[in-house]
């Protein structure tokens, strides 16, 4: 059964069984009418409370269109019934309990879920039971008669309501309809967001990258060529270890090149292929992080990386990565803006106790005070236009926070900032 079902069952039998306990507190109010304990009225209530009960119990085993049927017996067939046999036991008319038919029509509203016809049929029976019992009494057709009536405005009063309930409910529905039409808007949105950071990141490393490959692809071709003369040239004196050297550089180029592609590839394609939530160990995850970033910080700062192997958390790797990334970005940016001549970047993890705590620092400008609170602010950017979106921090504090941990800003004594990253121990 869908989880939805099985919260309306669950409701729907919460109600029947509060109706049953409520028949037998009032075998007291049964007695106080007529001034002695009545036996025969406590059996009466004792069976509407079983059948009550029962028919809740039994829900679990019907279809949605029978548990209706069963709860309008319940609800409203059920107390007409009983009630009419045990004021009819206490006196009839005369006894005090004969006027709850007059709140028969009020109290059936509330089994009945604002359906029309449920809310005319909550009417007819009180007017039919309570017809009965006047008519077995005997009573004159005119006070029969206006006693009818008022039960009729009493039930035109519980229709009413059943048609407000109705309209309130359909209302619901829509707000309903609503607010998931807002919420997969707003789920479209940061889908939006995410991909926007990740082109971010992509262009932000772009000049890095040209520079990266620009290297290798220079000895690559170099070893090329001269591999090439010297195939045309057997003769030429050259010994198998200038060939094995020559062949050993072009390889370790080739390599960096395909490294720089496929990590580049790993972080397009990061939020497509995310993995779950578990065990996360950091040295490879910031290995990666800090390798796909080096085309940027290698020409700009020394980088300094202290990951114990101990360091495991709990974490979904991917994500994780693009955190760290995007920190290590950020730290570059700020120490090119600063026109930083000794630029450093440190990356440290240790594990305090139930928590790993991974430091990206930095020896740049640091942060300015009034831009501390408003750092993980969606949007908020101190970059100049077209260089920061302003959904980096914002998303990787949204991404650590769903790890079940923390990340937060500080400035370093000595100059700088320092961004701290606690994580749940796995």
């Amino acid at each position: 059964m869908p989880a939805g079902d099985e919260l309306v069952l669950r409701d729907e039998q919460r109600l029947l069984y509060m109706l049953a306990l409520t028949c037998l507190p009032f075998w007291l109010v049964d007695s106080l009418s007529v001034g002695r304990p009545t036996w025969d009225t406590l059996a009466l209530r004792l069976g509407w409370a079983g059948l009550t009960g029962g028919i809740g119990w039994s829900l679990r085993w019907l279809r949605p269109s029978r548990r209706r049927g069963m709860r309008m017996v319940a609800g409203m067939v059920v107390p007409n019934v009983f009630l009419g046999l045990v004021v009819y036991r206490l006196g009839g008319t005369g006894n005090p309990l004969f006027h709850w038919f007059f709140m028969m029509p009020l109290m059936t509203l509330s089994v009945s879920r604002g359906e029309p016809w449920q809310g005319a049929l909550s009417t007819l029976l009180p007017m039919g039971v309570a017809g009965t019992v006047m008519g077995l009494e005997g009573m004159a057709l005119v006070p029969m008669v206006s006693r009818l009536l008022l039960l009729l405005g009493a039930g035109a009063v519980g229709m009413q309501m059943s048609v407000f309930y109705r309209r309130l409910r359909r209302a619901q529905e829509r707000a309903e309809g609503d607010q998931r039409a807002v919420q997969e808007a707003l789920e479209e949105s940061n889908a939006r967001a995410l991909q926007a950071e990740r082109l971010a990141q992509v262009g932000r490393l772009a000049a890095g990258v040209a520079h990266e490959v620009k290297n290798p692809l220079a000895y690559v071709q170099a070893n090329l060529r001269f591999l090439l003369e010297e195939w045309r040239q057997p003769a030429s004196g050259t010994n198998d270890t200038e060939y094995t050297e020559a062949l050993q550089e072009t390889m370790q180029g080739v390599e960096r090149i395909h490294q720089i592609v496929k990590d580049l590839t790993a972080l397009s394609r990061a939020e497509e292929t995310v993995e779950g939530v578990g065990r996360c160990e950091l040295v490879p995850v910031v290995d990666a992080s800090v390798r796909l970033a080096s085309v940027r910080l290698k020409s700009l700062v020394r980088l300094a990386v202290e990951v114990p192997p101990e360091a495991v958390a709990r974490a979904e790797p991917r994500r994780l990565g693009q955190v760290l990334l995007n920190l290590l970005l950020n730290a570059a940016d700020a120490i090119e803006d600063a026109r930083v001549q000794d630029g450093r970047v440190a990356v440290r993890a240790e594990v305090v106790g139930e928590r790993v705590r991974v430091v990206v620092e930095d020896n740049g400008p640091g942060i300015a005070a009034e831009n501390l609170p408003r750092l993980f602010t969606t949007f908020f950017t101190t970059k100049e236009p077209g260089k920061g979106t302003g959904l980096g921090l914002a998303l990787s504090r949204q991404y650590v926070e769903s790890f079940g941990g923390t990340l937060r800003a500080e400035n370093r004594p000595e100059g700088g900032a320092r961004f701290i990253v606690e994580l749940p121990v796995a």
